[in-house]
């Protein structure tokens, strides 16, 4: 049987070639199709992973105006988080670590501070203008004093936003201390350096209280989204002084009360586990307070990314009916070409299913040059996928920019692929090794499977034509 498949291949050279340049077009098909899920696989995991493992435990300001009565402060509808509430989120599974934040407005007779705009006027001067019938100043305060629990897990230092350039960050064992870490634009401005002191002073209800810090650490703002909103100094992040949680909270007249908690979960996969689990045990009223895990863009990032796995699934089963049809249909042909050969070897002894398992090392050959020949194109095909996805991720932060002249240039957030584009890329290996879809054992296997069956599928269907005929009736329909 062997030996008579090799002499058929040779024979009918014309269908072996077709059958070839059939199957390698069907194998790279499915391999972009497996690459398209695979690369979507990986694209959830890094938008996820983006995101961080952050969840936090702050106040639902939606909540909050939908039930705050006409006329009333924001203030008095707002409803503290304590750190009893918070303590309890911290002990349940999947967290790692926390971080509990006071954020509380303070001015300085000390220091000066970096200036948001000229027009900017000095905290000495708003404390010294008349009261009276004078309107109450908005903010009287030039810094934002940010207490934590610590410093380590804090995501504008750990991105690298915020660069430490002399001194260290707070830690928990600062919790007693009045140590602070201040900007190095602050520090210039004021002949401040590591082992300064100064005093800053929060007011309640015109009750001043005071603090006298010392600086342990100097940091320098390399990149942050804040500058443009801001409308006043202690808005500025280079007015930022950031000390021990319990520091905040005296500044703050509260030992009990925090601004929100964030909890650094284990894996970016169990945030909503997380939060599964702190509703199920009722710890939080989610009427009131939200866990905030950007979801949102978690949400409208990944609904275009399951959009595409659909369709590659989608890809995958039309290739497969459509290449065991096409490849049926081929064999069919070859069939009927052949039943005099079938209906000779039948007379002279030969068993049907001799006759079709010949067929399966016909097809096996062809499948396996096929095969091999696409383990080096699909290579291809999936450094294209890769390329693509990689673009993808770098256009998502582009997409924002302004669009340029086009007349020349083209549109360049969203750059595309001509044809020397695909055929480099192509050729190159993805940049991006966590976006890497090259053929893997896995692949290399899925690819393996879905091929055979199509291919068996291809050689089964027309044989049952093949095994109801005699060999009388073979030999008959020899001219068929």
């Amino acid at each position: 049987m062997i030996k008579n498949a090799f002499l058929s291949i040779k024979k009918n050279i014309g269908k072996t070639i077709v059958l070839f340049i059939l199957m390698c077009v069907i194998a790279n098909l499915v391999i972009a199709g497996l690459s398209i899920q695979s690369a979507t696989s990986k694209s959830m995991d890094q938008v996820r992973t983006s995101l961080g493992n952050e969840v936090t435990y702050s106040y639902n300001m939606k909540s909050m105006m939908r039930g705050r009565e006409k006329g009333e402060a924001l203030d008095s509808a707002i409803q503290s988080i304590t750190v009893e509430m918070a303590n309890q989120l911290k002990e349940l599974q999947y967290v790692d670590h926390y971080n509990y934040t006071v954020n509380v407005s303070v001015s300085s007779d000390d220091i000066d501070p970096v200036k948001t705009s000229e027009s900017e006027d000095d905290s000495t001067t708003k404390r010294q203008m008349p009261q009276g019938n004078q309107p109450r100043m908005l903010d009287q305060n030039d810094f934002t004093v940010v207490g934590n629990t610590t410093m380590a897990y804090i995501s504008e230092f750990t991105k690298g936003n915020y660069v430490l350039k002399s001194g260290r960050l707070l830690t928990e064992k600062d919790e007693k201390t009045k140590n602070c870490i201040i900007e190095t634009n602050l520090a210039t401005d004021n002949d401040l350096k590591v082992g300064s002191t100064f005093k800053v002073t929060a007011t309640h209800d015109d009750e001043e209280i005071s603090e006298t810090l010392k600086v342990v650490g100097i940091y320098e703002v390399e990149t942050t989204d804040q500058m443009g909103g801001m409308m006043s100094n202690r808005q500025n992040p280079m007015n930022q002084i950031y000390t021990s949680l319990q520091t905040a909270q005296k500044l703050n007249n509260s030992t009990t009360n925090i601004s929100s908690a964030i909890y650094y979960l284990d894996d970016p996969e169990h945030i909503e586990k997380f939060k599964e689990l702190a509703e199920s045990k009722n710890i939080i009223d989610f009427e009131t307070f939200t866990l905030d895990a950007n979801d949102q863009i978690y949400q409208r990032s990944i609904s275009s990314l399951e959009n595409m796995e659909s369709f590659a699934t989608i890809f995958l089963w039309v290739v497969i009916i459509t290449g065991s049809f096409i490849l049926c249909l081929i064999l069919i042909l070859t069939l009927r070409s052949r039943f005099y050969e079938f209906g000779v070897f039948l007379s002279l002894g030969e068993s049907k299913i001799k006759i079709i398992f010949q067929q399966f090392i016909e097809i096996g050959i062809i499948f396996s040059l096929a095969f091999a020949l696409s383990l080096t194109t699909g290579k291809m095909v999936s450094n294209v996928m890769s390329a693509m996805l990689e673009s993808s991720q770098n256009n998502k932060e582009e997409m924002v920019m302004e669009i340029k002249d086009d007349d020349q240039t083209g549109i360049q957030g969203n750059k595309r692929f001509d044809k020397n584009d695909i055929f480099d890329k192509a050729m190159q290996a993805p940049t991006n090794e966590n976006l890497d879809v090259s053929l893997t054992t896995e692949t290399i296997i899925q690819l393996a499977e879905i091929t055979g069956l199509i291919c068996i599928a291809s050689i089964i269907l027309p044989s049952i034509y093949v095994l109801r005929l005699s060999p009388r009736e073979i030999l008959i329909k020899k001219e068929g």
